[in-house]
């Protein structure tokens, strides 16, 4: 039976409490993490959104105190009066793992049923209970501390801005269509029959019509909106940082960003950015990584072999030799053994869905195994194991086709081995800026020239 907080409140969350407060008289308030029960002793794990603290009810406490903690469980809702005290024996896991409080008052502000899932991190539960039951999934710690560590984010970005002259201003979210780069969400007007707003893309018009208004400096956080399949990095609502400047050129731009994220990365997560920022031009980024927005914590670079196969014999080969197709590969440094020919075939799987035909591998061992190898000359196959450079142990993975598609394949490819063979080091960041985007793509399907990177961008002055 839920009771009142009474003449309760809260003085302190629980990851405050620390050896400076021993003696110290303090009421803590969230939900039950453990509950252990040992007949004349109680312990309690208590958690709230800064962490958890033990909670201990003695033989000094009253029977009926005693009584009620035993009847605690995991998710009870509990405010809890005591005095702080060393622990008897340390928890060096726990920011507070060397103090308890000694209970002396407990209200039970919330009973709880049996959770149906965890409220614990790496629970293993599947994504559709997660959803189902988000207000637990919510409560695990990584959870928390993603939404606290957006919340920081909010707050230094301001600060930045703020402190660099911007101005924020918050723009309509009911407007006319724009051009950009997907398909607008649409909302009924009810007024006017007929009639649609469109949900906004980006405030891409909105802060140009600012610049012309003499702002001079805009930002703000903002939602967006793009009815669009999704994506890992994309999903049909997201939050992006909009601004926009006037009088400046593209290394004003880059530099106040590589300041922001400078002082981003030190502020959140304790970690030194160099600046300037690498720069790689897009053509560049593509030749060596297949993607516009390469990891730079690992090798495994595309090589173009087009030129060593285009009269090797291997028609798939010959056959994609000629412009706007490659022939390009990666080396996977001991993949050889790590991959079995099973799990390659999984490799061979997981490009299709970039729309490639099929992957081609060498397995460099005391023997080169290859199935291709019936269709090159041993020359020619040696003449390709040494562009890659390779030792025994090692694997090459080969695409032929158009470039959109083996660039597609081979640096997505990439990423997915990194993983499989945890390659990245997740404490390492490489920051880059991909300069030097083309402005527009053939599509095949519309027969047309589309947008490729972002209909608003200014063309090289050399290209205008």
């Amino acid at each position: 039976m839920a009771e009142k907080m009474g003449n309760l409140k809260r003085t302190n969350y629980c990851n405050e409490i620390s050896e400076n407060m021993i003696s110290k008289e303090v009421t803590l308030m969230g939900w039950v993490a453990k509950q252990r029960s040992l007949g004349s002793i109680v312990f309690v794990d208590l958690r709230d959104r800064s962490g958890i603290a033990q909670i201990v009810f003695d033989d000094t406490s009253s029977d009926e105190l005693l009584e009620k903690a035993s009847h605690l469980r995991g998710e009870f809702v509990i405010a809890v009066k005591g005095q702080v005290r060393m622990r008897s024996s340390i928890n060096e896991e726990l920011e507070t793992g060397r103090v308890e409080v000694l209970a002396t008052e407990l209200k039970i502000l919330s009973e709880s049923e049996v959770p149906p899932i965890y409220v614990k991190d790496n629970d293993n539960v599947s994504e559709n209970m997660r959803l189902k039951y988000r207000t637990l999934d919510l409560r695990k710690p990584s959870m928390q501390k993603n939404l606290m560590i957006r919340s920081q984010i909010y707050k230094i970005t301001r600060d930045f801005f703020y402190e660099n002259g911007f101005i924020e201003v918050e723009t309509p979210m009911l407007t006319k269509p724009t051009p950009e780069g997907a398909r607008d969400y649409l909302v009924p007007s009810r007024v006017n029959p007929g009639e649609f707003y469109a949900l906004p893309q980006s405030p891409q018009l909105m802060k140009q019509l600012l610049m012309v208004a003499g702002l001079d400096r805009y930002i703000q956080i903002t939602k967006c909106f793009r009815d669009e399949d999704l994506r890992a990095n994309r999903q049909p609502e997201f939050t992006q940082i909009d601004m926009e400047l006037s009088f400046v050129d593209e290394e004003d731009v880059m530099s106040l960003n590589e300041r922001y994220l400078q002082k981003l990365f030190k502020e959140v997560i304790n970690k030194d950015i160099e600046l300037p920022i690498k720069r790689m031009k897009y053509s560049e980024a593509m030749d060596r990584f297949g993607v516009d927005k390469p990891d730079l914590r690992f090798g495994m670079e595309l090589r173009d072999i087009s030129e060593i196969v285009k009269d090797c014999g291997f028609k798939v080969f010959e056959g994609n030799t000629e412009k706007g197709k490659s022939v390009r590969g990666i080396k996977v440094d001991g993949g050889s053994d790590f991959y079995s020919k099973k799990q390659v075939k999984k490799l061979e799987s997981f490009v299709k869905d970039f729309k490639a035909m099929g992957l081609s591998w060498i397995r460099v061992d005391d023997e080169i195994d290859s199935p291709v190898a019936k269709f090159i000359s041993e020359e020619k196959m040696q003449e390709i194991i040494s562009a890659f450079d390779t030792k025994k142990g090692d694997l090459i993975l080969i695409l032929a086709d158009k470039n959109s598609v083996v660039f597609s394949g081979l640096g997505n490819l990439r990423n997915k081995i990194a993983r499989d063979m945890d390659l990245i080091d997740e404490d390492d960041y490489k920051l880059v800026w991909i300069t030097e985007f083309p402005l527009f793509e053939y599509d095949e399907e519309e027969e047309r020239y589309v947008a490729m990177h972002h209909p608003f961008t200014s063309p090289l002055d050399e290209d205008v």
